[in-house]
């Protein structure tokens, strides 16, 4: 059984906050966890994202890519382009997972979500919803907060920060404000979880993947 804990999607290099930096740690830290050893033998995988800030979309792509052999689209997303027209959008892009040339592990996977999981913990929770193999999201919803911003300057030397995106299922669904809902509900870091020594969902996660 492995498990997996994701804090956030960027940050990764502290002496060198470029992208590029992060991509690289991002990659040494998959490759010592997904050895070709652990990817055989793993029975599943817990991904434990309830307490994520977020960060880098394309970091949470390119996780969810070591994590199939087969090529899917993981959400579209599409922008508005008319600020008199709330219902106007762009033609919807599709954000594809395509297999990494890398190990990858392909067995069943749980996700752990909670209410402190937050944008780019969202949009990966999203990715892996149409992963194929089995994938099974435990805990609450995520916090619904999804969307890239558009960034504008104010007069004062202010920025004023407005989400302009959605993030769209296959079938057009989206998940702003409600969260991505679990399929399978349990408490996440409450009063009465830590009275008791208790993590229900990791437990459920585990048995679960033990019967898998």
């Amino acid at each position: 059984m492995g498990y997996l804990r994701i804090a956030t999607f960027s940050g990764y290099n502290p002496d060198d906050p470029s992208y590029a930096a992060d991509l690289t740690e991002l990659d040494r830290a998959l490759t010592a966890v997904l050895t070709p050893d652990r990817t055989r033998h793993l029975r599943g995988l817990i991904i434990d994202l309830r307490i994520n800030g977020g960060g880098s979309d394309a970091m949470g792509i390119h996780i969810a890519e070591r994590l199939t052999d087969t090529p899917y689209v993981a959400y579209s997303k599409r922008a508005r382009n008319d600020p008199a027209d709330p219902t106007r959008f762009t033609r919807p892009e599709p954000i594809r997972v395509t297999p990494a040339h890398a190990p990858r592990y392909t067995g069943p996977i749980a996700v752990l979500t909670g209410g402190s999981t937050v944008s780019a913990g969202e949009t990966f929770t999203q990715a892996l919803i149409g992963r194929p193999g089995r994938t099974v999201r435990i805990g609450q919803a995520t916090q619904g907060v999804f969307s890239d911003t558009m960034a504008r300057p104010l007069p004062n030397g202010m920025v004023a920060w407005l989400p302009d995106e959605e993030f769209l299922t296959r079938t057009g669904r989206t998940f702003d404000g409600t969260g991505i809902p679990p399929q399978l509900t349990d408490p996440v870091f409450t009063k009465e979880e830590f009275a008791k020594n208790r993590d229900s969902a990791f437990d459920r996660a585990v048995n679960l993947l033990r019967r898998s």
